[in-house]
């Protein structure tokens, strides 16, 4: 359950439910609604003491209908002209995300762009939180991305983008209901895997992330070994998948679009314009970045896009040592 500080404030026959300024609510939550109805609430069982009844809404596992009573342990009544503080629970779906992530972007864009209603939980990979024994509690897997709806907890970012199209009956586009539509979808979200994401990955750790662990820089063969690896995916995915249409599968964007753009920003955060001399590429993430919508685009990708953050980041001691072990074993 997530608590949050909200105003109910009577207007006419309807009340509004207002965020409050000593707290705050999601704003998906601010919606006209009925006023309260005895007959029509679920039981006050479930609620906290002192209490009164809720009813249900969209979204929503109940609403409390009536002002708190000062007490000990209760959050007191706040009084702001005629409105007064109320308490809402809900059930609000959990995200577990570090936006230096391509998959974790991926769902961050997703979500946003078709207001599904999430609560961020960072996740800072490069600072070890992933191996905090709170976060084992949530995946054993100790990776992000990770999605917690209630007591349902879902790992991989292809597994958490398709339920949160079928849960909150996303525009058709994402995921089409067409069954050959639907398979190019799943073609390239398989193919991207060990071509597109295994190469982006390795640019950023090879210009930037393993040097942070090390203490030096990748030698050149190594770059440019990596780079032409990539170089040969990127023409795949423009002749095998773009081709001429505007977006990877047809006329509209798709979970295939969204999930290429988030990997082919990955080698940026290194200083690497993967797209340049590449003039159909360049059209095509015009187009995605201006339906996914610009500020949203640029919101998930801030940190990527700079290196001189990403090249200051103080690296986790514990995790340092166990990985740079193994980083220079890799290098060699």
């Amino acid at each position: 359950m997530h608590v949050a500080q909200c105003l109910w404030q009577q207007k006419g026959p309807h009340w509004l439910l207002l965020p409050h300024p000593l707290g705050s609510i999601p704003p998906w939550i601010r919606r006209d609604v009925k006023p309260p109805n005895p007959s029509h609430h679920e039981s006050s069982h479930s609620l906290p003491k002192g209490c009164p009844p809720g009813g249900s809404g969209k979204g929503l596992a109940w609403l409390a209908m009536g002002p708190l009573v000062p007490s000990a342990n209760q959050m007191p009544e706040v009084s702001v002209g005629s409105t007064h503080l109320w308490l809402v629970l809900a059930m609000v779906l959990e995200l577990y995300l570090d936006l230096l992530s391509q998959p974790c972007r991926a769902v961050y864009i997703f979500a946003k762009k078709n207001n599904i209603p999430f609560m961020m939980k960072p996740v800072e990979m490069l600072k070890g939180q992933h191996f905090t024994e709170e976060f084992n509690k949530v995946n054993i897997l100790r990776k992000v991305p990770v999605l917690k709806d209630g007591d349902f907890i879902l790992e991989e970012s292809t597994a958490i983008l398709l339920y949160l199209t079928r849960k909150y009956n996303t525009p058709s586009y994402w995921y089409p209901p067409d069954m050959k539509k639907r398979a190019r979808v799943d073609e390239y979200l398989a193919w991207q895997i060990s071509t597109i994401r295994a190469g982006t990955s390795k640019i950023l750790w090879l210009k930037v992330v393993i040097p942070l662990f090390v203490g030096h820089q990748v030698s050149p063969e190594k770059l440019y070994e990596a780079m032409e690896e990539l170089n040969l995916a990127i023409q795949k995915l423009e002749d095998k998948f773009l081709q001429d249409k505007p977006f990877l599968i047809g006329p509209e964007i798709s979970l295939a679009d969204l999930v290429a753009i988030v990997e082919l920003m990955q080698p940026l955060g290194a200083g690497c314009d993967i797209l340049e001399g590449r003039p159909k590429l360049q059209e095509w993430r015009k187009r995605v970045e201006l339906t996914l919508g610009k500020d949203l685009f640029m919101e998930a990708h801030n940190r990527i896009l700079n290196p001189q953050e990403l090249k200051s980041i103080i690296i986790d001691p514990p995790l340092k040592a166990q990985m740079k072990p193994l980083l220079l074993k890799m290098l060699k």
